[in-house]
């Protein structure tokens, strides 16, 4: 179940072919490289030029993790800039298969990290991904966007023959989420801005994650898998001096349902 979820996971972050805005800021493949390392050594992904690569090391004693970014192959030089990033037993890191290239006189790159979370219940599971955005410029690394862009579910729903029954034989829930990060192409001057599209789905019809347990006997009509408009959603990130990380165009809605396993 785990090892599904996973897959799923990462299949939700394949990107979008490259693209690049009017102000020249351009989202491109981050590609895990053929393995050149000792054996044991972590991923390391590169742009097709090689300009700029990058890897997850973990330390096992101090049970940490950290992101390395790279002007180049590293071959021996160390990093342009590394970020710490925490140690957490339930969280599962990997790059994102994008980067986005900051055009203009603050030069650099938004590389992404993706934290994935599974979890094992009886009868069902779940797992779940953030993604962390990362500005490097020059030495410097900073977290500057978080958001959610996988979720998936699955519920059990019967613990005898009349739940069988009465859900004609459909006894699990599940529930869905995807969200992917494009970039604005209508941007004209300055930063990138992202588009964060989002679709989430129910089955069958009318599940509620909250109250499933109250419902009564499902209809022919019910087995289907539904969108949820709450929180299937669009938003454009921008951004803001001020607090020098990127912001929505509209706050989030809540939709840990679906994110949070």
């Amino acid at each position: 179940m785990t090892s599904i979820l996973l897959a799923l996971a990462l299949g939700a972050a394949t990107m979008a072919p490259p693209a690049q805005d009017q102000a020249g800021n351009r989202l491109e493949a981050f590609a895990a490289t053929p393995p050149q390392a000792p054996e044991g050594a972590p991923p390391l992904y590169c742009t097709a030029d090689r300009d700029w690569c990058a890897e997850i090391s973990r330390d096992v004693d101090q049970n940490t993790s950290a992101l390395h970014v790279f002007a180049g192959t590293p071959t021996g030089q160390p990093p342009a800039a590394t970020l710490d990033l925490g140690s957490d037993d339930n969280d599962d890191l990997a790059l994102w298969p994008s980067i986005v290239r900051i055009a203009g006189p603050e030069s650099g790159v938004i590389v992404g990290v993706e934290r994935h979370v599974s979890t094992s219940f009886s009868g069902g599971g779940g797992a779940a991904t953030q993604l962390q955005l990362i500005r490097v410029r020059g030495d410097q690394a900073k977290p500057v966007l978080n958001a959610p862009v996988f979720g998936s579910l699955l519920i059990r729903a019967c613990f005898g023959e009349r739940d069988f029954w009465l859900r004609r034989g459909a006894c699990h829930d599940e529930y869905n989420f995807a969200g992917d990060l494009t970039l604005d192409p209508t941007t004209a001057v300055g930063p990138p801005r992202l588009v964060f599209a989002t679709k989430a789905t129910t089955f069958p019809a009318g599940a509620l994650r909250a109250g499933d347990a109250a419902r009564g006997r499902l209809r022919a009509r019910d087995l289907i898998t539904v969108p949820d408009p709450a929180c299937s959603y669009r938003r454009i990130f921008a951004f803001d001096p001020a607090s020098d990380a990127y912001a929505p165009d509209r706050p989030l809605p809540e939709c840990e349902a679906y994110t949070v396993p």
